[in-house]
């Protein structure tokens, strides 16, 4: 059985989807971090670098957007400093490094993917050849000079008054936010996706789970009226309890499953994680179940494991960048080679693109991820005061979250509460008046807040009971 979990209760907002009880993927939407990919800015060139062919743009009250001048339109040509245009968010700051901007917008819709300033007609890899000639003929006959799509895999089974009622829809959106752009001066925001409620509605439509779990009735009501529209059989359920969704169907910690170095494997084996700033390296452990005589067919099952298992993790944790793999040693190029074609075909059903570069001439399985926003650990973790930044421990955003979770369960067994906290997040607390009003309106208990010393961020809940 499939199932889709989406905790939408808290500002945490999380979804999950499980099969046979297994977690297959994970995707989290902190409240401190928001994302703005997709979203769409009028932009005004600050300057314009030719040896990096390109542009740093000003476009909200951030720092400057990288803008490759390639991805420019042709209708904003000549380029100058002090241009205004419009820009669209491919990738989040991190660290030192701006957002990643780009010129050449992109509209997404349920079957395909329509660019306003791109004469082309591609396919997703999934269609079938037989149904691309169709999709083809329909795209040349419907398209404008000028514009193109990218016709996604879901455009096989709709017919073509769907697939034009559809552009239709995505024109008109287009030609919404060039009025926008033109009403007003300077930088600002044009359009901001509702990522969360959007992206839980595309995974719904592409996994079509047996079964649908969320813990609030405004969210329980968007996937059944989705579900209606596409004519989907899941039941959806309406999750009731105090206890965190997530914490009953998960049956681990999200902080731990996210973070843990080792994970093990069906065997005794294991797969060692290491996340290092310049890339990601998976070691793979034999442990007790092979020695120095063990035989290759045994290495070589413990190495298919793992390979499924690193392309699992890297799903779950949303691992980007260069990861390298250490399998145990393969004395016969044919195991090496058959492991290869295991990786290069479980790559095929992430959601972002892998490039599996194959084993280097030290043994080591190379690949690459596309990274689109910050990893879980950048966001969710710091270095640790107590040993001098050599581990991790949890931030204060995260143990925010954690609070509101467990202050939610508790709720219906205590009529007061004191909550002894550090002092970042005390100050979290008094920056976000949305925490205070959620308190009152949530938990309708007295809650009193009081600062102590401790060496990283932390917080204890003293309750009376009712």
């Amino acid at each position: 059985m499939k199932q889709l979990i989406v905790s939408h209760k808290t500002r945490e907002k999380k979804w999950a989807v499980m099969n046979h009880q297994k977690l297959e993927r994970l995707e989290l939407y902190p409240p401190f971090s928001q994302t703005k990919v997709g979203n769409i800015y009028s932009g005004t060139i600050a300057s314009i670098k030719p040896s990096l062919q390109a542009a740093f743009v000003m476009f909200d009250h951030g720092p400057k957007g990288y803008l490759p001048l390639k991805t420019i339109p042709a209708v904003y040509s000549p380029v100058h400093q002090g241009m205004r245009l419009m820009v669209q968010v491919k990738k989040d700051e991190e660290a030192t490094k701006g957002p990643v901007l780009t010129g050449d917008i992109e509209l997404t819709g349920k079957h395909m993917v329509y660019f306003p300033f791109s004469d082309m007609i591609r396919f997703s890899k999934k269609i079938k050849q037989a149904e691309r000639s169709r999709l083809k003929k329909w795209a040349e006959g419907s398209l404008t000079k000028g514009d193109g799509v990218l016709i996604r895999t879901e455009a096989e089974a709709a017919d073509e008054s769907t697939l034009t009622s559809e552009l239709n829809e995505l024109v008109q959106d287009f030609e919404r936010l060039q009025q926008s752009f033109k009403q007003q001066k300077g930088f600002f925001l044009i359009d901001q996706p509702e990522t969360f409620s959007d992206d839980v509605i595309e995974i719904l439509l592409k996994e079509q789970p047996d079964k649908v779990i969320t813990d609030t009735a405004a969210m329980a009501n968007q996937l059944k009226s989705a579900a209606a529209e596409s004519d989907l059989t899941a039941q959806i359920s309406l999750y009731l309890e105090d206890e965190d969704l997530f914490s009953q169907y998960l049956k681990e910690d999200v902080y731990h499953l996210m973070t843990r170095q080792t994970v093990w494997l069906d065997g005794g084996s294991s797969i060692v994680i290491d996340a290092l700033e310049a890339l990601t390296v998976i070691d793979v452990n034999s442990s007790k179940q092979t020695g120095s005589k063990q035989q290759q067919a045994a290495i070589k099952d413990i190495n298919q494991k793992a390979a499924l298992e690193s392309l699992r993790q890297m799903k779950l944790r949303d691992m980007h960048g260069i990861i390298l793999i250490d399998f145990i040693n393969m004395e016969h190029s044919a195991d090496r080679a058959e492991i290869d074609r295991l990786i290069r075909g479980a790559a095929k059903s992430d959601h972002k693109h892998v490039h599996a570069a194959g084993f280097t001439e030290l043994g080591l399985y190379q690949l690459t991820r596309k990274k689109t926003k910050a990893a879980y650990r950048t966001l969710y973790t710091i270095p640790c005061p107590v040993c001098s930044g050599k581990g991790q421990v949890r931030s204060p955003e995260n143990c925010l979250i954690e609070l509101e979770k467990e202050l939610l369960s508790k709720r219906r067994t205590i009529d007061k509460a004191e909550i002894k906290l550090t002092k970042d997040i005390h100050s979290l607390i008094k920056e976000d008046t949305a925490f205070i009003k959620w308190i009152k309106e949530e938990l309708s208990i007295p809650v009193t807040l009081t600062e102590i010393e401790h060496s990283h961020p932390y917080y204890k809940i003293i309750s009376t009971s009712v």
